[in-house]
């Protein structure tokens, strides 16, 4: 981004800058202070901007109706403020009429130039003092608008005003300041507008942990021969377990804080090597185990989808959602210990329970970027629904075709992986 420079002045006699709100602060000389964060809010009706620090410290600064281009200081805005401030006191006669008086004098930005000024300015005020600290010789009061402020006595302060100054004393007190605020691309902070218009590239891993669906339903049938079969309910984990996913993909922004995404599926587990039982052939006397060793599940996809970011920072939450369709690859199956005689007509075909298929996926999601420069962690999960296999088209003489109808399932896939920015 190119680097922008401006300067606005900003009421130095207004300036809040409390003992225990430090941005970034280093003295350049006796009195002068430079303070470094980002514009978190502008008051444009009250003339007010407050800057937070890379720590989390805040500083508000109170802007004078005529500092030129005000309006221009945007949220977001990395600033650097340098000012200096010491201030005298005179004690105030009991009666005494309060005061509150500027003298200033201005330097404009010329004609042309970006936003800003650099503003001097004395003034006079009537307080009263909240805190007095003589070991450091600083003093708190509320001015007239009603902030807090917190400053140093002049080192040529009357030793007898610093001996008898104590809480409550109703005081006027003398301050001369300058102001100048600098706002700035910050080369190490990143901006939303960053962000905006760039591609992305991903990789995630994790599994796909299922909690809704069945491979096989209860069901009864009989085989060409005649002989019962009885289907026990059967789920993918009873199976298959948990399932492993892995996508690659690529995103877009499409504002400072919404991105488009499009990914490859890629999902596969293997089966029990033992096998499972899913039910039983034979008349209930002489009733066996139907034992099947299936081949891996596996399928792949395309995915496409929204993400919606929270507040840009480091750790960045969101939320969004992918729509999907996804291809099944056949599923085949062995029978184990099953007399010929008794197993069903699908051992003639190959064995194959379920034939490739297309099934839509699809489900909100929310997750969490962890910024490492251009490079991004990325933690998400889903829930998320896939339709069901194939219908079994071998089993339709026994009454089993629809062992499949209720296959579709629903799960929270759990993915870990990086990205990088382009």
């Amino acid at each position: 981004m190119a680097k922008l420079s401006l300067v606005c002045v900003l009421c130095a006699g207004v300036l809040t800058f409390a003992p225990a709100i430090s941005i970034a602060q280093t003295r350049e000389a006796e009195s002068q202070v430079t303070v470094q964060g980002t514009v978190e809010a502008v008051d444009y009706t009250g003339r007010v901007v407050t800057i937070r620090g890379q720590q989390g410290n805040v500083v508000t600064l109170d802007v004078p109706a005529n500092a030129p281009r005000f309006e221009q200081v945007k949220v977001g805005d990395p600033v650097t403020a340098t000012y200096y401030d010491r201030i005298s006191v005179r004690v105030k006669p009991a009666g005494e009429l309060a005061v509150d008086r500027t003298e200033e004098a201005l330097i404009a930005a010329p004609p042309g130039a970006l936003p800003g000024a650099t503003r001097t300015r004395q003034r006079v005020a009537t307080v009263t003092i909240t805190g007095w600290s003589p070991v450091d010789r600083v003093v708190t009061f509320i001015g007239p608008n009603g902030t807090a402020y917190s400053r140093r006595l002049l080192d040529t302060t009357d030793p007898a005003i610093v001996e008898g100054l104590k809480v409550g004393d109703r005081v006027d007190v003398t301050r001369t300041e300058a102001v100048t605020v600098s706002v700035q691309a910050a080369t190490a902070t990143v901006t939303d507008n960053e962000f905006l218009h760039r591609f992305t590239a991903s990789a995630m891993i994790g599994w796909d942990n299922q909690f809704g669906g069945k491979m096989i339903k209860e069901a009864t049938g009989r085989t060409t021969g005649g002989v019962p079969i009885n289907l026990d309910q059967t789920t993918y984990d009873e199976v298959y377990g948990r399932i492993g996913m892995f996508k690659i993909g690529v995103g877009y922004r499409t504002t400072p804080r919404a991105e488009v995404v499009l990914n490859f599926v890629w999902s596969s587990s293997s089966a029990e090597e033992t096998g499972v039982v899913i039910g039983t052939v034979g008349a209930n006397t002489a009733a066996i185990p139907v034992t099947v060793n299936f081949t891996s599940f596996k399928y792949w996809g395309l995915e496409v989808g929204q993400r919606w970011f929270f507040a840009r920072t480091r750790f960045t939450p969101f939320v969004g959602y992918l729509v999907g369709t996804n291809r099944h690859q056949d599923i085949y199956g062995t029978f184990v210990n099953v007399p010929p005689n008794l197993t069903p007509g699908l051992a003639a075909q190959n064995g194959k329970f379920f034939e490739k298929s297309w099934a839509i996926s699809l489900g909100p999601t929310g997750g969490v970027l962890i910024g490492v420069g251009p490079f991004e962690v990325i933690a998400e999960t889903q829930l998320r629904f896939i339709g069901g296999l194939s219908d079994v088209d071998w089993l339709v003489e026994e009454g089993l075709r629809d062992i499949n109808s209720e296959s579709s399932r629903w799960s929270f896939p759990i993915l870990l992986g990086g990205r990088i920015r382009f």
